[in-house]
């Protein structure tokens, strides 16, 4: 009797570290795919921003020196921004209003001033 009840404590025990076992590596897999999204959309953001940076630098003539054709911003025939989905670029009197979606994510709206 007594082994059997040392039996099924093994078997209980076995069952439980397993459960927790596998639990935690699918909540580890979870946690690592959450963090690889959050990392991608980060240097996303980065990336725009550095472009709004980079147009507010260079803010004469944007409207002739922008060219976006095949998913690709160019800046003077130079590749500028890649994966963009939408992009629109209105000149105002003493500012430019650009719009600015990017991998399907994050869109924008930039005023930036000449």
């Amino acid at each position: 009797m007594k082994n059997s009840f040392t039996l099924l404590e093994i078997i209980l025990s076995i069952l439980i570290s397993s459960i927790v076992i596998i639990n935690s590596a699918y909540f580890s897999k979870e946690l690592f795919q959450t963090n690889k999204d959050m990392q991608n959309i980060e240097i996303l953001k980065l990336d725009l921003l550095s472009t709004k940076i980079f147009l507010q630098k260079n803010n004469t003539s944007l409207e002739e020196n922008l060219d976006f054709k095949d998913n690709t911003l160019y800046f003077k025939e130079k590749i500028l921004l890649l994966n963009v989905n939408e992009f629109t670029i209105l000149k105002k009197s003493k500012y430019y209003e650009i719009s600015i979606k990017t991998n399907m994510r994050i869109k924008e709206n930039w005023i930036i001033s000449i």
